[in-house]
């Protein structure tokens, strides 16, 4: 023990710092290397694997003006830097899942290292190391790494961490940033904007650092001020990214449809918000003891808040007590602003997918707390900080060996359980069966959970079971007109009418547009087979007003409803299925194709 601590004290900084950064990579390895054996899953198969704008490498240059999912499963996003990663991965292996899993792992590694750098700049090395160690094997970081669309995480953070800790590093030596770093904080914020939208957030963790971190003789407004370039610049770049992404969405900022309860509950500001707060212990649960983990976060297994309820208290206490620590922490140096610095940093890049200012797509996503943990690791490691230096001021020698021996056996368990649990979550994610069976173990109240099974298993032929799924996810939530709709239109390939028409009522008394001409045809259809002429007839003349269904198959329902009701000797039944309805549908249940039902691209 003694010969090894002396070896250790004999080695330069740099040399230790880059044998524990060797260790942060083994970690790494341990808790997410099992995933390199994974197969396309979830999303990963229509924004990868299906989609032919990212399978030739040249024309990369178009990938710039296209959505980030295709237009045949809703167009959502814009994302051109993890498109481009995405083609150059294709490229590279010729398709095989393998590589991108692989570049996933990577860009995790480098993740993890720059968080060590990062927490190194505010915290002794050991607390740095810890940040990035427990960094390193966090359960919560899964689904960014081990699902492939989570790339966008991976780029985004490994975009913003360096961008701020450049500005930190000059900061907190006194010192404002030199013409050279400016830049390349610019340039880090752009290429993170086209990775993912998130990184918008880089001007308000720059506020944050002068606000609680830097200590420095000029009152605030000057510092302001002077940093007012650099901001200026952020502030354009940010400006241009809006552009464009208006550009190829077509006027739409905010790049994503609503979240699906809360567009056909219709939601108000207010209840959304009340939503997040019943929410928020969901957040801190998953950072701080993240033993369940689901990929569907839905209601009624979380509450859509219809007004002020009690269900909302826990919440609103958790993050009146969360800002009341920021605030009093950040009073102090050393740890204290440490702490408050990283609850901020927690804060404001959860922010974009909070649904606390514009509804996003989810209610909960696990890859969307990638970069919030590190905020959430950074006060972890200051606590531990305070805690040491608190016992070695108060405590005799003999008491602090014997406490340090404790916590490292403490810390060893700490990192032992989140590899173990990191590499079997990691494993669920090998492919859509064994990721959608698992989704209703864990989140059995979870309508979306059932609903996605249901989906993947009618996919797959396996229709009774996939019924199954369907109803159990309607009892749970029955507010998704994508879910009643794909049930109905399923019945109705099956050449089962009379069940299929109740659920394209409710379908459209829930949302009367959905699908809009071929939703209401293909109810007429449904209709005139089960011999409810007048109501047919009155459906295939509405979605001749919506339009979007074929007027000869539309004419052909009205004929032969006009027909019977003029009298018996006509009578008869339509025949011949509209278009796509007798047949398997083209396009997969799963992710989109009658709605955007993927798993929130947020």
């Amino acid at each position: 023990m003694n010969t090894a601590l002396a070896r250790w004290n004999a080695l330069s900084p740099r040399a230790r710092w880059w044998l524990l950064a060797a260790v942060l990579t083994l970690l790494v390895v341990a808790s997410s290397g099992i995933g390199i054996r994974n197969r396309f899953a979830y999303d990963d198969v229509y924004v990868i694997q299906k989609n032919s704008a990212l399978h030739p490498v040249h024309g990369w240059w178009r990938l710039f003006a296209q959505s980030y999912w295709p237009l045949a499963y809703g167009a959502d996003g814009y994302r051109p830097v993890t498109m481009l990663a995405f083609a150059t991965e294709w490229a590279l292996g010729g398709g095989a899942a393998w590589v991108f899993h692989a570049t996933n792992i990577g860009l995790y590694i480098l993740t993890t290292l720059f968080v060590f750098w990062l927490a190194g700049l505010l915290l002794p090395l050991g607390a740095a190391w810890l940040v990035g160690a427990l960094f390193a094997v966090h359960p919560v970081h899964v689904e960014a790494v081990a699902n492939l669309v989570g790339q966008s995480e991976l780029w985004v953070a490994l975009f913003i961490l360096p961008a701020i800790g450049l500005y930190i590093r000059r900061r907190l030596s006194g010192r404002w940033l030199s013409i050279a770093d400016g830049a390349a904080v610019c340039a880090l914020y752009a290429a993170g904007l086209f990775a993912k939208e998130h990184a918008i957030v880089l001007p308000a963790l720059i506020i944050a650092v002068e606000v609680i971190l830097v200590r420095d003789d000029q009152t605030m407004r000057r510092r302001l001020v002077a940093a007012r370039p650099l901001v200026l610049c952020l502030t354009l770049i940010a400006v241009l990214y809006l552009a464009a992404r208006s550009a190829v969405k077509g006027g739409d900022i905010s790049g994503f449809l609503p979240f699906v309860p809360f567009h056909t509950l219709d939601l108000s500001y207010t209840n959304r918000v009340l939503t997040m707060i019943g929410a928020a212990p969901e957040w801190v649960r998953l950072l701080l003891w993240p033993a369940r983990l689901s990929a569907e976060y839905a209601p009624p297994d979380v509450d859509i808040a219809q007004g002020p309820n009690v269900i909302q208290l826990p919440g609103l206490l958790l993050l009146i007590g969360i800002l009341g620590l920021a605030i009093a922490a950040g009073k102090r140096r050393g740890p204290g602003a440490v702490a408050s610095f990283g609850i901020a940093w927690f804060c404001l890049t959860l922010l974009p997918s909070s649904n606390f200012i514009i509804p996003s797509g989810i209610l909960i996503a696990e890859r969307t707390l990638f970069l919030p943990s590190v905020g959430a690791m950074l006060a972890v490691g200051a606590a531990a900080w305070w805690l040491a230096d608190y016992a070695s001021r108060v405590q005799p020698a003999a008491t602090i060996r014997r406490a340090n021996v404790l916590a490292g056996a403490a810390v060893l368990g700490i990192l032992s359980a989140g590899i173990w649990r990191s590499a079997t979550r990691t494993d669920v994610w090998f492919d859509n069966e064994r990721l959608f069976f698992q989704e209703v173990v864990d989140a059995p109240q979870s309508y979306r959970a059932n609903y996605m099974l249901g989906a993947w298993l009618f996919e797959t032929g396996r229709k009774q079971q996939g019924e199954h799924y369907y109803r159990r996810a309607l009892a749970l939530f029955p507010y998704d007109p994508f879910l009643s709709y794909n049930l109905a239109l399923q019945y109705q390939v099956a050449g089962m009418y009379a069940p299929a028409v109740p659920l394209y009522r409710w379908t459209f008394s829930i949302a009367p547009r959905f699908r809009e001409g071929q939703g209401r045809a293909n109810l007429a259809f449904c209709l005139a087979n089960t011999s409810q002429f007048a109501e047919a007839r009155e459906q295939a003349y509405l979605a001749m007003t919506y339009g979007g269904a074929r007027l000869s198959e539309l004419r052909r329902i009205v004929q032969v409803s006009d027909s019977v009701l003029r009298g018996p000797r006509t009578a008869g039944r339509a025949r011949g299925p509209l278009s796509g309805t007798g047949k398997t549908p083209r396009q997969s249940q799963i992710t989109g194709s009658f709605g955007l039902v993927h798993n929130g691209a947020q």
